[in-house]
């Protein structure tokens, strides 16, 4: 059996249309966001709009997820499995189950039986379900039950996935694995085009769509009195360089790789800054005691540790970055990282190296953004390049903002997942 026809997405008509039913489901939503869920936060008031009144559900965090992002853990005298009362985030209305505080098989089964018992209720039931990241094969007999509900299933793919470390067997298994659980979709979407190569790579025959990652350009854009306020707030003098990282400070993400190259750095901008901003208490986990102790040890050897920033969870990454003269991503995979065009769409320039997933969809190497090979000295040196030239500094992010301004909108990728759902439910 081949490939399932790929219809593309049509464009919403003109005529009065019945509205659609949408519930975007997430093991971890809020008071939890990653890249995924954040950008579907700014997505979902908006697909109003279009037709769509969308819902959320999702489950309460971990305990380390608690530690991360500073929740008031206001569940925790309620039982496994209760639902609360809807909650507003952005106007739109979102439903949490109370879950276990440790990741396993039982926080899995509590959350599946509970989006199942949701979507079975008339006043709940959605017209279209889109599940984003943290799915296990083990959540296939719910999908199928769903699936049987005739439901539409959509899934979002939004990072490259890893077989890198896996004994050739378990390769096996895991594509395997992953497989039977993408072909119980209706359809998955993929943020660019390598992505998508990589889920049809791994034997999976359902349709697949490529919906770029939109950017709001009102929201991400320069803005120097605001960057000011951030540098004043954080010690930082106005001539004093800073070099920004925006996500997790976590191994995939390189933080160490990025310290070695700023200590370089140190020996020609002496005043140089580094920041990064998002969860550090991933660190705190016995497993990745190693990456603990190697940043402390890095912040140490450099000599200047009050010029390292942790900044913990923020709320308006778009401050941090106007207050950055280069944002550097030294991750080893992604899917079309969020980081890179919001800092693009706020001039600042950017660094990357080449990750797995990286596509043309970000730009062209040397003209909206610098390429270097994941080595200390090799990194160092393309962030002095810009440091050092102004001019190319500047030059460089003019054209990333305008790439984003014209092939990243905000309102495109809108029209785009609008077109999908009223496809797929009017399918069904």
């Amino acid at each position: 059996m081949g490939p399932r026809p790929s219809r593309g997405c049509r464009q919403p008509l003109d005529s009065p249309r019945q509205r659609i039913r949408l519930c975007v489901a997430s093991p971890s939503f809020f008071p939890v966001y990653g890249g995924v869920q954040l950008r579907f936060l700014r997505y979902l008031p908006r697909l109003t709009d279009s037709g769509i009144d969308a819902r959320i559900f999702s489950g309460t965090p971990t305990e380390r997820e608690v530690s991360d992002h500073g929740d008031q853990a206001d569940w925790r005298g309620y039982r496994a499995g209760h639902v609360f009362a809807p909650q507003e985030l952005d106007g739109v209305p979102a439903h949490r189950v109370r879950l276990p505080d440790h990741k396993g098989w039982r926080r899995t089964i509590l959350y599946n039986q509970a989006l199942l018992r949701y979507c079975r209720r008339p006043e709940s039931r959605p017209d279209v379900l889109q599940m984003l990241n943290h799915l296990r094969a083990r959540s296939i007999p719910w999908l199928m039950r769903l699936r049987a509900m005739g439901i539409p299933l959509v899934y979002a793919v939004t990072i490259a996935p890893s077989s890198r470390t896996r004994k050739p067997q378990k390769r096996i298994l895991w594509r395997y694995r992953l497989r039977r659980l993408y072909d119980r979709f209706d359809c998955i979407i993929t943020n660019n085009p390598p992505l998508r190569d990589m889920v049809r790579g791994l034997g999976v025959r359902t349709r697949i769509e490529v919906i770029a990652n939109g950017i709001d350009l009102q929201r991400f854009r320069p803005d120097a009195g605001e960057g000011a306020r951030v540098r004043q707030v954080l010690g930082i003098a106005a001539q004093d360089p800073v070099i920004c990282a925006v996500g997790a400070v976590i191994p995939r993400k390189g933080p160490d790789l990025l310290l070695e190259a700023w200590i370089r750095l140190l020996r020609r901008h002496p005043d140089c800054h580094l920041l990064f901003v998002g969860p550090q208490s991933h660190l705190e986990q016995a497993k990745l005691a190693d990456l603990r102790g190697r940043i402390q040890d890095l912040i140490r050897a450099s000599g200047r540790p009050g010029q390292v920033h942790f900044t913990g969870v923020v709320d308006h990454p778009e401050s941090y970055l106007q207050a950055s003269d280069l944002l550097v991503l030294a991750s080893e995979r992604e899917g079309m990282p969020n980081s890179v065009l919001e800092a693009m769409a706020t001039s600042v320039p950017v660094v990357v190296t080449p990750y797995a997933g990286l596509s043309g969809d970000i730009g062209v190497a040397g003209r909206h953004f610098l390429l270097a090979e994941p080595d200390a000295e090799a990194l160092a040196g393309r962030i002095q390049e810009l440091l050092e030239d102004p001019q190319r500094r500047a030059g460089q992010a003019g054209l990333a903002r305008q790439w984003v301004r014209q092939t990243l909108s905000l309102e495109r990728s809108i029209e785009r997942y609008a077109a999908l759902y009223r496809e797929l439910a009017g399918d069904r």
